[in-house]
C-alpha cells in the first residue's frame, strides 16, 4: 500500500532547474481583519495564494497502477468547502524514491475561526487505497493586526474581505 512520506501547507512552490522543490512560507494559521462591528459572511475566501505538497512512496508491485490524490477542504465545523479537486499521478518514482505531488491554489476559507482541515489521499480506480491525512491550518479573526515580539513595526499585508452586494 502507497505512503505518505510528507505533507506540508505552504504559500507557494518554487521547482529549480532540475525541477526540485522549494517551499516558501510553511502556513501553521491565518488570521483576517475584521473591522468592528463587521461579521465575516459564510462563503468568504481570502485572496491568498497558496500550495500543497505531497510525497508519496510506493512498494515495487505498485509501480505500473494509476493512482489519483484528492484533496480537500473542510471548516472547522466539519463542513465541506468547494475547495477539492483531484491529481492523477502519472508515473510514479522507481527504487523507492518519493513520488512529488504539487498543487497551487487560489483562495482560503476564513468565515469560521478555529482549525481547517486540508485532507488528502490516494484513490485507485475511484477507490481510497490509502488513510485520509490531515493538515490543520488555524483561522483566526482580529480587530487589529498583531504585534510583533522583537519591537519593530509590523507592515502587515492582509487579504481584503469580500463585500457582499445588499439583497
Amino acid at each position: 500500500m502507497p505512503h505518505l512520506g510528507s505533507f506540508l501547507v505552504c504559500e507557494k512552490i518554487i521547482l529549480d532547474q532540475q525541477s526540485k522543490p522549494t517551499l516558501i512560507t510553511l502556513f501553521q494559521g491565518l488570521i483576517a481583519l475584521v473591522p468592528e462591528g463587521q461579521e465575516v459572511p459564510k462563503d468568504t475566501i481570502t485572496g491568498t495564494p497558496w500550495s500543497v505538497f505531497c510525497e508519496w512512496f510506493f512498494d515495487d508491485s505498485e509501480l505500473d497502477k494509476r493512482f489519483e490524490q484528492v484533496i480537500e477542504v473542510v471548516m472547522p465545523d466539519g463542513t465541506p468547502t468547494p475547495i477539492r479537486g483531484r491529481l492523477p499521478l502519472k508515473e510514479v518514482a522507481k527504487d523507492r524514491q518519493g513520488t512529488r505531488a504539487y498543487i497551487s491554489l487560489f483562495g482560503m476559507p476564513i468565515s469560521q475561526t478555529g482549525f481547517l482541515s486540508v485532507n488528502v489521499w490516494l484513490e485507485l480506480d475511484s477507490k481510497r487505497v490509502t488513510d485520509t491525512f490531515s493538515y490543520l491550518v488555524k483561522i483566526a479573526h482580529a480587530k487589529e493586526p498583531p504585534v510583533p515580539n522583537d519591537g519593530s513595526t509590523l507592515a502587515p499585508i492582509f487579504p481584503a474581505l469580500t463585500q457582499t452586494k445588499p439583497s
